[in-house]
């Protein structure tokens, strides 16, 4: 892979391994290896829910994560990690094995990414704005004066699935919104 550095500068990189976004880790991550330094490097980004135990500590993090949400942004955080060419090595031949295991595979490989996933650099946060396909918020609006029940499900952060609902017109500014948890604890708004 080639990339060009903002000052015009062409840099490879090889890429050593590729963890795909999942629903079930909200989160996607490569392994590359830099060619001209040798300098291995594990980047990842996911959802803030679930990168902020995996970046090292940071306290502007969440308040900046929330206040995005506020603003109906779509958040991802962005972290790397160096690692050695021995801890690569290591993770490259307990990857192997895992991959190869007949019991209980998809366990094996997951616990073995997951013990790359610590204390990782933060980089960056990104807000994105999701828009609304065209005619959702007249549709959504005909629907609920029609007087036909509509319900939105999501993954989102409250504060993102909120301002989202409200500018989708799915509820009115002032309408109450019913959150529902699971027994796993896990929220449903």
């Amino acid at each position: 892979m080639k990339v060009k550095t903002p000052l015009g500068e062409i840099v490879g990189y090889t890429i050593l391994q590729i963890f795909p976004f999942t629903s079930e880790t909200k989160r996607m991550g490569i392994i590359v290896r830099e060619e001209r330094t040798n300098e291995i490097v594990f980047y990842m980004k996911g959802a803030d829910v679930v990168m902020s135990s995996i970046v090292q500590y940071n306290d502007w993090l969440d308040e900046e994560v929330d206040n995005m949400a506020r603003e109906g942004l779509r958040t991802l955080v962005v972290a790397k990690k160096f690692l050695s060419n021995d801890t690569y090595l290591d993770f490259e031949q307990r990857y192997s094995n895992a991959k190869c295991a007949v019991v209980n595979r998809d366990a094996h490989v997951a616990g073995v990414i997951e013990s790359l996933e610590r204390d990782m650099e933060l980089l960056c946060v990104t807000g994105v704005e999701d828009r609304l396909q065209d005619k959702v918020r007249i549709t959504l609006e005909q629907l609920r004066n029609a007087s036909i029940k509509v319900w939105m499900l999501t993954g989102d952060k409250l504060e993102t699935a909120t301002c989202i609902a409200k500018s989708s017109r799915l509820v009115s500014k002032t309408q109450a919104i019913h959150i529902f948890k699971n027994v796993n604890g896990q929220k449903y708004y």
